[in-house]
């Protein structure tokens, strides 16, 4: 029975000896072949590698990577890239962190090295740690020392900061905290306290996700400010996008006068997802769409018809602040209807409204004598109030109705170029048509129309 133990005991332990011998090699052999792919799929591009010198060990590998940033859109007489490497140094064995850990350090090259050297210091260099964790995840964390530099005149002083990094193929999330930066020169100053950034990014290629970047306050020679917010969100649900951006000072104080709770909110709901992600993708490809094919010019053109056929939203849905004499608030949203036929008609699908409150004494009594005087604008309660409406053709201003036919005649305009856009070949033939008429000094209404061409 003891011999049996024995063997059992020694099997296990030879089969733990086995993983545990498994786990380093498997992690060894995957790392030096995903080096090896991103290196061959990043040999052009703005982000370049120009070197890859890895060496694979069991349990420790170790190497070093040169880039260079470039600008793919730009000529190569017109650029002089900066280049830096990455020196790393990764431990496969396992840990509750993740399959395998890493350190690293970035080394600026050539004249970035000078340049940098002067920021950090000489002999210093931004370095951290990180880990593969076991569901695929990348985490990162970075130290940037205390930065102390001179620029045309400007002395900098930015104190330490940290930052983390996770992502993996398709999300990132970065946080990154300061506590101050201090820029002093040309007789003006900046302080700025309590910086964070905060990108939880759910798709980097479509950029939905959350951005929030927080001051405590900042201020400079003549405006200070305390808790200063920018918060971007952008969602994805089904086939639509819906994007919104938010800017709010708790306190601003400008000019002697002292402001409270100031909130701007703009928003672009319901556009069509996958008609952006197409215009993404060949603008990038193309350098800004400067160098499609025809191809790629019939998927934008497509891209911007489908987008305008399907119904979107564009709007101020929050503007308010508050002062020492009162109140003011507005909002405004423009508003595309989708096209039940498949045709772009802005003439008939657009409409908009909005509505603007001012109370306390921000307005001068004479400032208020004449907004009423317009009669664009009607007494409240404590103040003043205004507001707008356009819909199928009707222009309303503070419950008054005006002649809406310039508006109409702008949308109609707007159509014929949208059009002219979408089918070139129709506005080529139109043109030709006109050409002709003129040589043979022939009247408009007396020419044959041209033949539809087929929908796009």
């Amino acid at each position: 029975m003891t011999s049996l133990k024995n063997y059992v005991l020694a099997a296990v332990l030879g089969l733990l000896a086995v993983v545990a011998l498994a786990v380093p090699w498997y992690s060894s052999r995957t790392l030096d072949a995903e080096l090896k792919a991103y290196a061959d799929g990043a040999r052009q591009g703005d982000l370049v590698v120009r070197k890859l010198s890895h060496q694979a060990g069991l349990f420790t590998s170790s190497g070093n990577i040169e880039f260079q940033l470039r600008d793919s859109c730009a000529a190569d007489s017109a650029q002089d890239p900066s280049s830096f490497s990455v020196e790393y140094v990764v431990s496969h064995l396992p840990s509750p962190q993740g399959i395998f850990q890493f350190e690293w350090s970035v080394l600026p090259q050539g004249n970035t090295a000078a340049a940098i050297e002067k920021v950090i210091g000489p002999g210093k260099k931004l370095s951290g740690t990180g880990a593969l964790g076991y569901g695929g995840l990348l985490k990162a964390d970075m130290d940037v020392p205390e930065l102390n530099f001179s620029h045309e005149g400007v002395a900098f002083q930015i104190t330490p900061s940290k930052g983390t990094l996770r992502a993996d193929k398709t999300a990132a999330q970065f946080v990154w905290n300061l506590q101050r930066f201090v820029a002093r020169g040309n007789g003006d100053a900046l302080d700025v306290k309590n910086l964070s950034l905060n990108m939880d990014l759910k798709d980097r290629a479509l950029g939905t996700g959350t951005i929030v970047l927080d001051i405590g306050g900042m201020s400079t020679a003549s405006v200070s400010m305390e808790g200063l917010q920018l918060r971007s969100e952008t969602t994805e649900s089904k086939d639509r996008l819906d994007s919104k951006v938010s800017e709010s000072v708790r306190v601003l104080n400008v000019m002697g006068q002292s402001l409270k709770d100031l909130a701007l909110e703009a928003s672009v709901t319901g556009l069509h997802a996958p008609s952006v992600r197409t215009l993404l993708e060949i603008g990038k490809a193309t350098c800004g769409f400067g160098n499609m094919t025809a191809d790629e010019s019939q998927k934008v053109r497509k891209a911007v018809e489908t987008m305008l056929t399907s119904g979107m939203s564009v709007g101020i849905p929050t503007l308010k602040g508050s002062g020492e004499g009162g109140q003011v608030s507005a909002n405004m949203v423009l508003e595309l209807l989708p096209s039940s036929d498949g045709t772009i008609a802005l003439e008939k699908h657009l409409r908009s409204s909005g509505a603007l409150s001012i109370t306390g004494t921000l307005l001068n009594q004479g400032q208020t004598e004449m907004a009423l005087a317009t009669g664009f604008a009607s007494k409240v309660p404590d103040g003043l109030k205004a507001s707008y409406s356009y819909q199928d053709g009707l222009l309303t201003i503070s419950n008054k109705t005006l002649d809406g036919g310039a508006v109409k005649t702008a949308l109609a305009q707007a159509d014929r170029m949208i059009h002219g856009f979408l089918h070139p070949e129709r506005k080529a033939a139109a043109n030709a048509l006109e050409e002709l008429m003129e040589e043979a000094d022939m009247p408009a209404a007396a020419a044959p129309a041209p033949a539809a061409a087929p929908a796009q």
